[in-house]
């Protein structure tokens, strides 16, 4: 009797994925004469992308997701599609920043931050692993009213007996990381050249917690110079946050003896974040400021920014410098960019005087998976400093997450 109803199941389930697969493709074909007769019709065409995912053709349904955001590209069932589509045939790689930017456009989206949690389990790496935890604990906290239980997140080896026990689930959210590395900039007129040497750790929490302590050693104008900074990013709530710093140098013979440094950010739409700062340093022979206003807009794999600096020594004014930059992800968290620089800005010279001089430059930056866990960090430009010098260099890091 067993024997016969396991025959029946097996057949009962090979009648519906038949049905299934006729379904598919009958809906396939309705598509296709509909949009033989009206090309334009984006509902028939996301329905056939969808269709030919279900039925694991993805390359051909990646093809009309093309089509569809080459018309929209700021639509979310789009973006996810195509997205869902890369996941599928085995590229989550290429998924992360079509649902980056879905869950910009449309944060309270639940299935995007599903399937970005997806793609990043798919990957498997131990950064990967973290993110996807981060982004679960954010969902928890949008969706309390939905499930967000993963084994591949939750899962713990339980310890061995006689062992302390380990940390709980929500402390895996943590995320350590450091960069070491340096710079080398040459100076015209026969000025002697400027190095550093700097290391940095970082701390991550959940809620979007961010401690950050560094030293770093300089040499400028043949002088030698050490700093020491600490600081924090403090989530104000889910749109915005305020950033604090402090730094100090105990040799200060052409960096700051001290300086404060608060940067609030915000995002007022999807897409968008808005910035203001100041900072204030305390130099042997003086003090100076520095204000910033910034706009960045966030377009697909494009960020676009803008910034406003105001800054100079005491009783001189405020001189505006102007700073433009692009950056391109074709990663996660990977990206190249370009950065333009104009105005007037203050620099502190070796005789203690404030130089404040017309400046322009352009870099080159950006920041590169090299194996996991590891990323290669790079900046190289040029900088005229009125007509006191052009300092042009390269900077190098080597970053570790752990």
């Amino acid at each position: 009797m067993k024997a016969v109803l396991l025959i029946a199941a097996i057949l009962c389930l090979a009648a519906l994925s038949a049905v299934a697969a006729e379904d598919h493709a009958a809906l396939e074909q309705r598509m296709r004469q509909q949009l033989a007769e009206k090309p334009g019709d984006l509902d028939a065409r996301l329905q056939l992308a969808r269709v030919l995912s279900w039925q694991n053709r993805h390359t051909e349904a990646l093809a009309e997701y093309t089509r569809l955001l080459e018309a929209r590209p700021d639509n979310v069932d789009f973006l996810l599609g195509s997205a869902q589509a890369h996941l599928w045939r085995g590229a989550p790689e290429m998924s992360l920043p079509l649902l980056r930017k879905a869950r910009l456009l449309a944060p309270t989206y639940e299935e995007v931050w599903r399937t970005q949690i997806e793609a990043l389990l798919a990957l498997g790496d131990a950064d990967r692993m973290r993110q996807a935890r981060v982004i679960r604990d954010e969902a928890r906290r949008r969706f309390p009213q939905s499930e967000w239980t993963d084994a591949r997140l939750d899962g713990s080896p339980q310890p061995a007996p006689g062992t302390a026990p380990t940390a709980p689930a929500a402390a895996a959210a943590d995320r350590y990381e450091w960069e070491a590395g340096f710079s080398d900039e040459a100076l015209s007129r026969g000025l002697p050249a400027w190095r550093s040497r700097y290391l940095v750790g970082e701390w991550h929490g959940p809620d979007r917690k961010t401690l950050y302590a560094g030293l770093r050693e300089t040499e400028r104008y043949a002088l030698q110079d050490r700093e020491a900074h600490f600081g924090g990013v403090l989530p104000l709530n889910a749109d915005a946050q305020l950033q604090l710093e402090a730094g100090f140098s105990d040799t200060h013979r052409v960096l700051a003896a001290r300086y404060g440094m608060l940067q609030l950010e915000f995002r007022p739409a999807s897409g968008w974040l808005l910035g203001a700062g100041w900072r204030r340093s305390v130099y042997d022979t003086g003090q100076s400021q520095v204000l910033n206003f910034s706009v960045d807009r966030y377009i697909g794999a494009e960020r676009f920014s803008y910034t406003l600096y105001e800054g100079g020594p005491d009783g001189n004014g405020l001189s505006p410098s102007h700073r433009l930059q692009w950056a391109h992800y074709y990663g996660d968290r990977d990206w190249v960019g370009l950065t333009l620089v104009q105005g007037r800005e203050t620099e502190y010279g070796p005789n203690g005087a404030f130089l404040t001089s017309q400046v322009s430059g352009v870099s080159l930056s950006g920041r590169h998976g090299i194996a996991s866990d590891w990323a290669l960090i790079w900046d190289a430009g040029s900088l005229r400093q009125g007509d006191f010098y052009t300092r042009s260099g390269v900077r190098l890091g080597l970053r570790h997450a752990f």
